[in-house]
């Protein structure tokens, strides 16, 4: 009988279950720790007794009552799943003592196999698992295919990771062994198809468990195949991934052109896609924990915080390359699985659009935004009010109208998107296709989901083919677009290339067709899967614009944006500056206590007044522009604004600006009152996600401040200093000063996507008072205040373009981490260790001033923050000490109240080698703290952490300390507490070593030669030969190392022949003589230290005495 590992045998600890691999901290399960008690009352009925004796017994147990039949049960199934090797013998038992056909049994092994922690179970026990669900298929037992249904949500999409990939393996030789069993179950079959379906895009570098996976996938299809219609269209979708692996392509080519080979009752692909996919099948690609954690963000999480929570979701199961492809699955699940109840519509939980708004973001491959959208849109294509849900269309709906304000791109990307595939999907459908579309935008405004689309269709950034595609998909809800006039559609026609929302393309855009109606989707989601063939022949009803204008080459900037959650290597390297920047102008002021001072920059002219647009345009500086302002504030309240004509006038306003001597204030009310009033939208730059519900952003039209930027740009560019360029330099400090998010929008178009800092610095020399390290502070506060996640993007480059603004800086440390997460802490922690980033520099009085500061911040703001600092500080002895000095002794650091700040200090001082330096103000800080015990205990806890990773150092600082002006009283205590304290961490000889160190040396005089030849020529009577008298050098300096009193090594007349042993070990060490005693020449259990030392035994050694030096 095996024995059970309790962990000790006086351990007071109940047992732990073995099903799992667990953490210490980690909790299990109850019903766990009932399994294992069972288990262990089972081994104390069978122990000593005879298998007839152990029959008799079990049978007259599980007789008793079905509570011990239970505990019985229990027993034995844990004993079969963690002990492999009494795994038959157990076996036997559980079919003597089973009165309940296994049902007992088998309710245990489901509870294992719907475990949230089911990725942890221990590699015996998942063997064992499947190897008791095969024998228990052989009885015949019932239940058992509910067991494995739970167990293919347990097989991960997007894992490649070894567990995985050995799940997968358990799973297909399960299927095959048992095949036939597997025949009798259809909703098992159809199950186990659409998995296999979907593992097997992620297998391509396991091309035996990839051919495995397709063969019994393929065989189950063609002989199930009415079973497998049960799960609906998106058995389509699934196959439409996998048709160009060679195993699946015949059987997709029946499907499309022999329908009924594969089975009498089956029509056509359509009858498939007409089919809504029952929801247990969407949920089986969602393992237990994920689904776990998405219900608890979409039932719990309010809209305005429930970002931090998504990217902890996508960072722990949509990190790695492999499991982009449970990107189409999780949205699949929220569309047609996750339904809220009426209670959480009506709360301010986080609505399942904005979730996937803010999901899609995260998707960094076109292939793979492009099959996310058809996930979204899936059922739109073929939905019926009969038996299809306005669940499953409300998310695409609210997404489409909530964007359009904020995120018209979104919106419009969205619109392309249905428009092409009513047609590309399948050509001989597309009217149909067309059609449900319609319908489902009509039974969703009906039913109230949005009022109407005419608001989408009305808004003033929407474009006209944006309009013709809405009515092309629903004549019925909006109206003919009309068309365009000649001149305007010349005017379209020859500036394509001006397309805006083609410059704001998010990384969900789909890619362009190869070929329109060649596919039913662009591309499957891996490379190496081929696409599949056509359902038809390409013939579509009209001409559709293929995508988003992909061919416009878009700047750094909106690239960076594209991108922002995908970048994983932060080394970007900008454009260098054209000509060099003065930064001289960073202010080295300090206050009383030496830290910098906090500059703020102030504008040449007073704050303007508040005032009308109309009582601006009044100003007779003005009247030089005729009509072109009143036209200009014409243009922006109209009901429809052409954005590309206002951009046109923005222009032409500043050109004339700048070319006269119209007044600054005069124009600047004008365009601050109308920038104040106008569209509310973001531009390019500010444009980086669909941020979660309540998230504004007081950004404005992108095309009307990013004229004026443009335009700035042209007179900033050259190295002369013009009239010209100094009254558009003023006009944007101004606009700046009137509240307009000029500087930081500058600052990003100047550096970021230009690759010109000189346009930024010459920008901030307009201003009567301050420097460029104040001009970061506010514009580097205010983009990190909206748009945190650029912030750390730009970070690196705009530090590359000011390189002696960053060190030292307490707004911009303040700024990096007030929103800072682990990723991003690691990120800057790499650029700092690769010198393209410097936050804290050399001088001292900054860097305590920015701790001083984060001293009363956030427990993780401060704990990022000392991990940066020990990023960049880490082992410099100067500036460790004297934060140490600052902390310990000025501060007088609480590690009690403080525990962030201290547990930084101590990382930063066993990076540092222990130096004087360092040991002055612990012992310092111990002395003052003595009542207290706090400064012993850290002080111990640095000194320990030193003399086990610098221990010779730590000696001679010490030695070097003790004479020092610091008491040696105090040094003495404060080393023989942390001696005391710390006594079962160091062994003898460590405290011996330490306590040495302490000792005073012997000064040079009291050794000088002659007081020893003295002695020596009174008792040998005698001269001494030169080579004696090296020799005799030698032992005195080895001697004096030791820290031994000469006057007790000269106590008596040595004979000669005690001499001459002397000599002959003098000859045989002479060597090594200089060296200090090393332990390999201590003998501890005799009574000297070494050859040649008189009787001193190592454990009377004197402890912090003072020896004198001779006698």
């Amino acid at each position: 009988m095996a024995e059970i590992q309790t962990g000790g045998t006086h351990s007071p600890l109940p047992p732990q279950p073995q099903l799992f691999q667990l953490e210490p901290i980690d909790v299990a399960e109850p019903w766990q720790h009932e399994l294992i008690e069972c288990f262990i009352s089972f081994s104390t009925l069978a122990a000593g007794k005879s298998q007839t004796e152990l029959h008799e017994t079990l049978q007259q147990k599980a007789s008793e009552s079905m509570h011990s039949h239970g505990e019985l049960v229990n027993g034995l199934v844990y004993g079969i799943l963690t002990v492999p090797a009494e795994g038959n013998t157990y076996l036997r038992h559980l079919n003597i003592v089973s009165r309940d056909g296994f049902a007992h049994a088998i309710s245990r092994l489901k509870l294992l196999a719907t475990a949230h922690r089911f990725a942890r179970v221990r590699p015996e026990v998942r063997s064992q698992l499947f190897w008791l669900l095969s024998e228990l298929v052989k009885v015949s037992a019932h239940g058992v295919d509910q067991v494995v249904l739970a167990l293919t949500r347990q097989v991960r999409s997007g894992d490649v990771t070894q567990g995985n990939v050995k799940l997968c393996w358990l799973m297909v030789r399960f299927a095959q062994a048992n095949y036939a069993w597997l025949s009798t179950f259809p909703v098992l079959v159809a199950t186990m198809v659409y998995m296999l379906g979907r593992l097997a895009l992620d297998h391509s570098r396991v091309p035996d468990l990839r051919a495995a996976e397709c063969e019994l996938a393929v065989q189950l299809l063609r002989e199930q195949f009415h079973e497998c219609c049960m799960i609906g269209r998106d058995l389509v979708r699934m196959l439409q991934d996998v048709a160009r692996i060679p195993e699946f392509h015949d059987l997709w080519q029946d499907i499309l052109q022999q329908p009924q080979s594969l089975s009498p009752l089956f029509a056509g692909i359509e009858q498939l896609l007409r089919t809504p996919t029952p929801p247990m099948f969407l949920a089986n690609r969602i393992t237990y924990e994920m689904e776990s954690r998405l219900r608890f963000i979409l039932e719990n999480l309010p809209a305005t915080s429930y970002s931090r929570n998504l990217m902890w979701f996508v960072q722990r199961y949509l990190s790695t390359p492999e499991s982009e492809s449970l990107f189409s699955d999780l949205i699949r699940y929220i569309i047609g699985v996750f339904h809220p109840s009426n209670a959480v519509l009506a709360s301010n939980v986080v609505p399942r659009y904005v979730f996937l708004g803010g999901l899609l973001r995260f998707i960094r491959s076109p292939v793979v935004a492009a099959n996310a959208k058809l996930a979204l849109f899936y059922d739109w294509l073929f939905y019926d009010p009969k038996s299809d849900t306005i669940m499953n269309i409300e998310p695409g709906v609210l997404i489409i109208a909530q964007s359009v304000d904020k995120y018209t791109f979104m919106t419009a990307s969205f619109i392309e998107f249905l428009a092409y595939e009513s047609d590309a999907y399948s050509p001989e459908l597309a009217p149909a296709i067309r059609g449900s579309i319609g319908l489902a935008m009509h039974n969703a405004v009906e039913k109230g989901v949005i009022p109407s689309i005419m608001p989408i269709y009305k808004h003033p950034r929407i474009e006209v083919d944006i309009r013709q595609n809405l009515y092309y998909l629903f004549p019925q809800l909006v109206p003919p677009v009309p068309e365009p006039a000649p001149s305007e559609a010349s005017a379209d026609d020859a500036e394509p290339a001006k397309d805006d929302d083609a410059m704001l393309l998010d990384p969900t855009d789909m890619l362009p067709p190869t070929a329109i109606n060649s596919e039913l989707v662009p591309e499957p989601p891996k490379p190496a899967v081929e696409l599949p063939l056509p359902i038809a022949a390409p013939q579509p009803a009209r001409t559709v614009s293929a995508a988003p204008k992909t061919s416009i080459a878009l700047d750094p900037v909106s690239r960076m944006f594209q991108e922002e959650f995908g970048i994983t290597d932060f080394d970007l390297a900008p454009e260098g500056p054209a000509d060099s920047i003065n930064t001289n102008g960073i202010s080295d002021t300090t206050e009383e206590d030496g830290a910098p001072e906090d500059v703020v920059l102030v504008a040449s002219a007073e704050p303007l007044p508040e005032i009308s647009v109309e009582h601006a345009l009044e100003d007779t500086s003005l009247w030089l522009f005729g009509s072109t302002l009143q036209t200009f504030v014409d243009s922006i309240a109209a009901a429809e604004p052409d954005v590309k004509q206002i951009g046109g006038s923005v222009k032409e306003i500043v050109d004339m600006f700048a070319q006269s001597e119209a007044s600054i204030l005069a124009i600047t009310r004008v365009l601050a009152s109308i920038f104040s009033d106008s569209l509310d939208m973001e531009d390019v730059e500010t444009n980086a996600e669909l941020t979660a519900a309540g998230e504004s952003s007081d950004g404005l039209e992108h095309d009307l401040l990013h004229y004026i930027l443009i335009a700035a740009a042209d007179y900033t560019h050259t190295t002369d200093m013009t009239n010209s360029t100094r009254r558009v330099l003023q006009l944007l400090v101004q606009l700046t000063e009137a509240k307009v998010d000029v500087g930081f929008r500058w600052l990003l178009h100047s550096v970021v996507n230009a690759g010109k800092p000189v346009q930024y610095a010459r920008y901030v020399d307009q201003y009567a008072e301050g420097t460029l390290q104040a001009a970061l502070v506010r514009d580097l506060g205010v983009l990190q205040e909206q748009f945190p996640g650029l912030f750390y993007t730009v970070l690196p480059q705009i530090y590359a373009a000011f390189p002696d603004a960053f060190p030292g800086c307490r707004g911009i440390v303040k700024s990096a981490i007030a929103l800072i997460d682990q990723p991003q802490v690691y990120r800057l922690s790499a650029l700092i260790a690769r010198g393209q980033l410097q936050l804290f520099g050399h001088r001292q009085a900054a860097i305590v001033a920015i701790i001083g500061m984060t001293l009363e911040s956030d427990a993780f703001e401060q704990v990022c923050f000392w991990q940066l600092l020990n990023a960049e500080v880490g082992g410099d002895e100067a500036r460790v000490a004297g934060i140490a000095h600052y902390l310990l002794l000025e501060k007088e650091l609480d590690p009690a109240s403080n525990s962030e700040a201290a547990t930084g200090l101590l990382t930063l001082l066993k990076a540092t080698s222990p130096t004087p330096s360092l040991l002055n103000p612990l012992f310092m800080y111990a002395a003052a703290t003595e009542d207290s015990d706090a400064g012993v205990d850290f002080s111990g806890n640095a000194l320990t952490a030193w003399l086990r990773t610098s221990k010779a150092v730590l000696q001679n600082s010490l030695s070097e300390l003790a004479p020092s002006a610091l008491s040696a009283d105090v040094v003495k205590s404060v080393v023989s507490q942390w001696l005391e304290r710390y006594s079962q961490q160091l062994d003898e000889k460590d405290r011996y070593e330490i306590q040495q160190a302490l000792v005073p040396k012997p000064a040079a005089p009291a050794i000088e030669v002659p007081n020893l030849s003295s002695v020596e020529r009174s008792s040998e009577h005698r001269p001494v030969t030169r080579s004696q008298k090296a020799k005799e050098d030698n032992e005195r300096k080895r001697r004096i190392s030791n820290s031994q009193p000469i006057s007790q090594q000269q106590s008596h007349q040595e004979t000669p022949k005690r001499r001459k042993n002397n000599s002959a070990n003098s000859e045989g060490s002479d060597s090594s003589s200089d060296v200090p005693m090393t332990r390999g020449r201590r003998r501890r259990n005799g009574r000297s230290l070494t050859a040649g030392d008189d009787n001193q035994s190592y454990q009377s050694s004197p402890i912090l005495s003072s020896a004198s030096p001779s006698d």
